[in-house]
Formats: C-alpha cells, structure tokens, sequence
C-alpha cells in the first residue's frame, strides 16, 4: 500500500472549486479554438476531419494551460515525459467520446452540424476535468 499523499496547495478538498474554475475557463478557450476550426473548416472537409483540425487546434491550449492554470502545478512537479503522455490518452479518449457523440447526433438523431459540434464539445470536458484531474496532473509522491 502506498503512503498518503500529503495535503498540499493543490491537492487539498478546498482547491477543487478553483480548479474547476480555472479548468472551465481554459476549457472555454480550447473549446471555442475547437469550435472554431471546426466550424469553418466544414463546408470544405467532411465533419469528422473538421473535428480533427479543431481537436488539434485545442490540445495545446489544453495540455499547457490546464498544467499550469487549472491544477498550478509547481515547476517541481511538473513532468512533461509523465504528464504529456498520460494527457494525449486522455485527449484520445476525449477524442473518441466527441466521434461517438457525433456518430449518435448525426447519423442516430440526424441533427445538424452546428448542434452535433456543440454536444460533443460540452460534454467531453466534463469528462476531460476528472480524468486530468485524478490521472494526468495528479500530484503524488508515488509518481
């Protein structure tokens, strides 16, 4: 069994509201990078390679700005060789959440594009916050 993590700044119950704060905000910036891109590059390219471009147009903004805003973590604490690849699974896997979305609203419900773009990029951060949280920018002595 491992030791308990000791409570720091950043891993304290009383740093989850700003956190969440911090994330949703950065979230709002790579989301609207995504939307963005995705939107104008739509009447040129099908919807699933829009939403590539837009996928990569956020993961930047996403991997540093939650690194160091969202979770603050300490430069200590940072592990780009850790943390970058555990983030891009987790990217992967917010990916593949927003093509099942699309894949249900477009071919299962036949909803437009704009409102299939706007499901699948609310709720993949909802899913993106816990596992960044818990798994990617987690900080513990065991790591």
């Amino acid at each position: 069994m491992s030791p308990p993590v000791p409570e720091t700044p950043g891993n304290s119950p009383r740093a989850l509201p700003g956190q969440m704060v911090r994330f949703a905000l950065v979230g709002v910036l790579a989301t609207s990078a995504h939307y963005v891109v995705a939107i104008c590059t739509v009447q040129y390219i099908n919807i699933y390679a829009a939403n590539l471009a837009g996928y990569f147009a956020a993961v930047a903004i996403s991997y540093f700005g939650h690194q160091r805003y969202s979770f603050q973590l300490a430069a200590l604490e940072i592990s780009h060789r850790r943390q970058f690849p555990r983030f891009i699974l987790a990217s992967l896997g917010g990916l593949a959440l927003s093509y099942l979305v699309l894949a249900i609203m477009e071919d299962g419900v036949g909803a437009p594009h704009w409102l299939s773009l706007a499901a699948a990029v609310c709720l993949v951060p909802l899913y993106t916050f816990v596992v960044n949280k818990l798994c990617v920018f987690r900080v513990s002595s065991t790591d």
